[in-house]
């Protein structure tokens, strides 16, 4: 196993010319045309806007069954 410093110094010397003028594949890459974003239509239409209370969504799904089961027992048929 190599020491700190040592290993420091092997990246160093391994590194020393990534993402300047002497590294060819970065060069390349730099010459591309810029990629677009993906454009992904409706992704939040069920979020309005506030993510505070989104854990209870469930909850008021239950109470909303339950509600409707409660009035539906009540209401003479």
């Amino acid at each position: 196993m190599t020491d700190t410093s040592e290993a420091v110094t092997n990246f160093e010397e391994m590194f020393a010319s990534r993402f300047i003028e002497d590294d060819k594949e970065y060069q390349e890459y730099l010459k591309r045309p810029p990629e677009f974003p993906p454009i992904v239509e409706g992704w939040n239409s069920r979020a309005g806007g506030n993510q505070r209370n989104r854990g209870n969504q469930l909850q008021d799904k239950v109470r909303t069954a339950y509600m409707v089961r409660a009035t539906a027992l009540r209401t003479p048929a």
